[in-house]
C-alpha cells in the first residue's frame, strides 16, 4: 500500500515555503516533556467584539503563543458520503435533519473572500484575478504565479505541489508577508495536525470505515493533507459505537475504528503523528481493543469537558477534576476516567491527554437563585448546528455563544457571584436563576499538576483562542490577518508554568487497597462488605464507590452496601472501589453474581419506545414519522400521538402521519408519541420543525432544499446563475457559490443589440470579459462583481 505521497514537481522557492510542513525533524517548542495540544478552528476568526475579541480576525494562527503549544490541530475537515474529505466551511448545515447527507466538496474552500482556509494555512495573500498571459505587462505576475506552482485549470487554477484547485483569484502567497500556520509552526518547532470530523461532520465515518472503496477515497485525501504540509492526522469521529448527529453507532464501529487507525498509520508511515479524540465516558469506551490501538496511535485525546450542560437535569460541572456529591451521573470526571484507563484497562499513561476547556457552559434553572445541583429549566431551542432541541441552555447571558462563552468573554461580565467547589476542584458562578460552569487559572493549575503527578501524556485545549487577550495593538497583514503586539493567554500560561516548573509530589506513593473476592446476592437483596487501605505516608484516605453506596469508617476501612436489581435472569454486576490519598489513587473491582428470580404472576415489564428526536415538514404538508417499540412480555401494543396525528400500525411499530399547520415563519411543534401494553406506557417527544413556505417568484427554478453541484444552472429573481461547487440552501445573489450568467429577459424581452454583453451588478466577471454600459464598451482587468464600469482606478478599462 502507498505510504505518504510522492511529489513529482515542486515549483520554485515560494512553493517550498507553502510545503514547509513536510520537514519532520523539528523539536517541540516547550522545554518540558508534556504534550500541549491546542485545537485551532477555521471559523473562530469570523468572531469579533460580541464574542470577546478585540477585532474580527484576531482569532487566527498569528495570535497563538507557540512557545506554549507543542501541537496545533487545525479543525476541521469533514467526511462526505463517498468517503472524501471537504473543508469544514462547506459542511451541510442541515446535516442534523433525518436522511440528510454531506455531498463531496473541495478540501480547502475555493473562495478566499468567504473562508479563512487559505489565509490561515498559507498566510498573507495577494490576489491575481486572472491567470497572467504572455504580454510584457503581465511578466512579473506570471513569474510569481509560476514560482509558487500555480497553473491554469479551466477558468480557475491548480496548485501543482499540493494538488489543491480553486476559483479566481489566485491566492498568491505575499512575498515577505505574514506566514501561514504550518510555516510559522515549523519556525517555532510546533507540529500541526489535520483534525477530521467533529460533532457536525462525523455522520459518514461509520460507512466510510466499513467500506473499502470509500476508505481508499478517504486515504487519498489523507495523502493530500500530508502534501499540504500537515505533520499528522487527528481523528474526531464523534462517536464510534454510541453514534452522533443524525447517525447511530453499532458494535462494528469499534473494530472498524481500530482498522482505520492501522490503515492510516500504514499510509502516513511511522514518523508522523496519529491521534484521536474520544468521549470521556468509560461506558462508551469499553468496546475498544485498547491493546490494538496502543500499537498504532501516538495519543488518546480524552474530551474531559461537555460532561454537563443544557441536556442535564440538574446543574453540574463542565469539566470536573474529581467526583462531587451533586453530580447527576457518577464517574463523569477526570480522576475516575484516569483510574479506569490506567488501572482497569492498563493503557500507558503517557499516551493519555486530558481536556482543558477554555470556555464555559451556562444553563437556566427552575430556582430563583441557582446553585450546584439545582433542577434545570428546559424548553425548545433551535440551535444553529444541532437544530431543534430540548435544552436548558442559558441564551439570556450567552446568546452569541449559544450558551458556551469563551473564558476571555466570561471574565469581562459583571453581576455574577463566583464560587469554588472543593470536591470537584473547579469554579462555577451564579446570577439569579442562571448557572455557569467554567475553568479559571486555579482550575488549570490543578489539572496540569494532576497530569504531572499521574505521569499522563499531556493536555488538549478546546480551543486555543478561548482565553487570548490582546494587551497591545494590532499589525494588519492584508485585509484578513491581524497580529497582536502584546498577547496574553492566562489559562494556557498556567498550564505551561506547571508543566515547566512542576514536579510530581515528592515522596508520595499510591495507597494500597484491599477488597474481598466475588460476592453473591439474590434479586432485590441488600448485601454489605468491608474494604480497607493503607498509605505509606500516613495520608488521610477517602473511599468512593461506583455501583453501590459506601460509608467511610474513618480508620482506613469502609463499608460498601449494594442492592441487587429485581431481575428474572442471572446477572453479573461490577462494583468499582477507589481510594485516594489526595494525590494518587488505587482502584479495584468487586464482582457480584446476582441470581435472578422468576417473575410472579401478574408482574409486567413496560414497553420501550424508540422515536426520532426531530423531523421537518413544510407548512401545510404531511410528514410520516416511523416509530417502533419492544415489550419483554410480548404484550400487544397500542400507539397514540397528539396534535391530530394519524397513527397507522406497522410490523415493528407505527407510522405517525402529522399534517403541519399553515405558518408564516418557521415553527417547532412538539409531537408526543405514546405506546402502551394496557398496563404501562412509554412516551417520546419529536420536535417537528414546520418550515414556512416562501412566496415563489414566478419563473424561479432555484430550490433551497435541493442539492446543486458545479455546473448546475438555476433562475432566481430574473437572473440565471451557475453553481461553482456543491451547494444547498445558499441563495443566489447572496453567496459566492453562485455565478450570475446574465439577466433572464422573461417572456417579452426588449431587443438587445448586444445580447449577453450588458453589464449586470449581480454578475461575476473575470479578467478579459467585455460588457456594454451606458453605451460604452469596457473590458475587465481582473475579477469583479458590482463595480460599475467607468469608475476611475476601478477594474474596468474602456475599449
Amino acid at each position: 500500500m502507498q505510504k505518504g505521497l510522492r511529489l513529482s514537481k515542486v515549483a520554485g522557492a515560494m512553493a517550498a515555503l507553502l510545503m514547509a510542513g513536510t520537514a519532520a525533524t523539528a523539536v517541540a517548542a516547550p522545554t518540558h516533556d508534556k504534550a500541549v495540544i491546542g485545537y485551532l478552528t477555521q471559523w473562530e476568526a469570523w468572531k469579533g467584539t460580541d464574542a470577546g475579541f478585540s477585532v474580527k480576525g484576531e482569532a487566527t494562527h498569528l495570535n497563538v503563543d507557540m512557545d506554549i503549544y507543542s501541537i496545533l490541530n487545525f479543525s476541521f475537515f469533514g467526511v462526505a458520503k463517498d468517503g472524501s474529505m471537504h473543508s469544514g466551511d462547506l459542511r451541510n448545515k442541515s446535516i442534523y435533519q433525518p436522511n440528510a447527507v454531506q455531498e463531496p466538496g473541495p478540501l480547502l474552500h475555493p473562495d478566499v473572500y468567504s473562508s479563512w482556509d487559505f489565509h490561515i494555512l498559507w498566510g498573507e495573500l495577494e490576489y491575481i484575478h486572472e491567470y497572467p498571459g504572455n504580454e510584457p505587462w503581465q511578466a512579473d505576475a506570471l513569474a510569481k504565479v509560476k514560482a509558487q506552482g500555480f497553473v491554469k485549470d479551466g477558468r480557475g487554477w491548480k496548485h501543482e505541489p499540493t494538488g489543491i484547485t480553486g476559483q479566481m483569484p489566485i491566492p498568491l502567497k505575499k512575498e515577505g508577508g505574514a506566514p501561514g500556520l504550518i510555516e510559522l509552526a515549523n519556525q517555532k518547532g510546533v507540529k500541526v495536525m489535520a483534525s477530521i470530523g467533529g460533532w457536525s461532520m462525523s455522520k459518514h465515518f461509520p460507512e466510510m470505515a466499513a467500506d473499502p472503496v470509500k476508505k481508499e477515497r478517504f486515504l487519498k485525501d489523507v495523502d493530500a493533507l500530508l502534501a499540504l504540509g500537515f505533520h499528522g492526522i487527528d481523528i474526531d469521529w464523534e462517536y464510534p459505537g454510541s453514534g452522533g448527529m443524525n447517525f447511530t453507532g453499532t458494535e462494528a464501529d469499534f473494530a472498524n475504528f481500530e482498522q482505520l487507525m492501522e490503515d492510516i498509520r500504514e499510509r502516513i508511515g511511522p514518523d508522523r503523528l496519529l491521534t484521536a479524540a474520544f468521549k470521556a465516558v468509560p461506558a462508551a469506551l469499553e468496546g475498544f481493543n485498547w491493546d490494538r490501538l496502543v500499537k498504532s496511535m501516538d495519543y488518546f485525546n480524552m474530551m474531559t469537558y461537555d460532561l454537563n450542560g443544557g441536556w442535564s437535569n440538574v446543574t453540574g460541572h463542565n469539566s470536573p477534576l474529581y467526583p462531587y456529591p451533586e453530580e447527576e451521573f457518577e464517574g463523569l470526571n477526570l480522576d475516575t476516567l484516569k483510574n479506569w484507563m490506567v488501572n482497569v484497562k492498563g493503557i500507558p499513561s503517557q499516551k493519555i491527554n486530558f481536556g482543558a476547556a477554555f470556555y464555559g457552559r451556562g444553563v437556566q434553572t427552575t430556582e430563583s437563585t441557582a446553585y450546584l445541583g439545582a433542577p434545570t429549566d428546559k424548553r425548545n431551542v433551535n440551535f444553529s448546528v444541532d437544530g431543534p432541541s430540548v435544552s436548558a441552555v442559558d441564551l439570556d447571558n450567552w446568546k452569541a455563544f449559544e450558551g458556551q462563552p469563551n473564558y476571555n468573554y466570561i471574565i469581562k461580565q459583571t453581576g455574577w457571584e463566583h464560587m469554588w467547589d472543593a470536591n470537584a476542584e473547579v469554579p462555577y458562578a451564579v446570577k439569579g436563576k442562571y448557572f455557569l460552569s467554567y475553568d479559571d487559572p486555579e482550575a488549570m493549575r490543578k489539572k496540569a499538576q494532576y497530569i504531572v503527578d499521574n505521569d499522563l501524556g499531556g493536555i488538549i485545549v478546546w480551543q486555543v483562542h478561548g482565553d487570548i487577550q490582546c494587551k497591545g495593538t494590532f499589525v494588519n497583514y492584508g485585509t484578513k490577518l491581524k497580529q497582536c503586539t502584546n498577547l496574553s493567554s492566562p489559562l494556557a500560561e498556567e498550564i505551561d508554568k506547571v508543566f515547566t516548573n512542576g514536579n510530581p509530589t515528592p515522596g508520595n506513593t499510591a495507597p494500597v487497597l484491599t477488597v474481598p473476592g466475588a460476592q453473591t446476592a439474590d434479586a432485590g437483596q441488600v448485601i454489605s462488605f468491608d474494604v480497607s487501605a493503607t498509605d505509606k505516608e500516613g495520608d488521610r484516605l477517602t473511599f468512593t464507590v461506583t455501583g453501590a453506596d459506601v460509608v467511610d469508617n474513618g480508620n482506613g476501612t469502609a463499608t460498601v452496601t449494594y442492592k441487587a436489581p429485581n431481575t428474572s435472569v442471572d446477572l453479573t454486576e461490577t462494583i468499582t472501589v477507589t481510594v485516594s490519598d489526595g494525590k494518587k489513587n488505587a482502584v479495584k473491582s468487586v464482582v457480584v453474581n446476582v441470581k435472578g428470580e422468576a417473575p410472579l404472576p401478574g408482574d409486567n415489564n413496560p414497553p420501550v419506545l424508540t422515536a426520532p428526536a426531530t423531523a421537518e415538514v413544510k407548512s401545510g404538508e404531511t410528514v410520516v414519522i416511523s416509530v417502533s417499540a419492544t415489550d419483554k412480555d410480548g404484550d400487544a401494543l397500542t400507539f397514540t400521538a397528539d396534535n391530530g396525528a394519524v397513527v397507522t400500525p406497522t410490523a415493528s411499530g407505527a407510522d405517525i402521519a402529522f399534517t403541519a399547520p399553515e405558518v408564516t415563519a418557521d415553527t417547532v411543534v412538539n409531537l408526543v408519541v405514546t405506546v402502551t401494553d394496557g398496563k404501562a406506557t412509554d412516551e417520546a417527544t419529536v420536535a417537528v420543525t414546520v418550515k414556512a413556505t416562501e412566496e415563489p417568484n414566478p419563473g424561479n427554478t432555484w430550490d433551497p432544499n435541493k442539492v446543486y453541484v458545479g455546473g448546475d444552472t438555476v433562475v432566481f429573481e430574473g437572473v440565471t446563475y451557475k453553481a461553482k461547487w456543491w451547494t444547498k440552501g445558499e441563495k443566489p445573489g447572496t453567496s459566492a457559490v453562485w455565478e450570475a450568467q446574465g439577466e433572464n429577459p422573461g417572456p417579452n424581452p426588449d431587443p438587445d443589440p448586444n445580447p449577453g454583453t450588458t453589464w449586470s451588478a449581480s454578475k461575476v466577471y473575470v479578467g478579459g470579459d467585455e460588457v456594454t454600459f451606458n453605451g460604452e464598451k469596457y473590458r475587465a482587468k481582473w475579477w469583479t462583481q458590482g463595480d460599475e464600469p467607468g469608475v476611475p482606478f476601478g477594474p474596468w478599462e474602456k475599449i
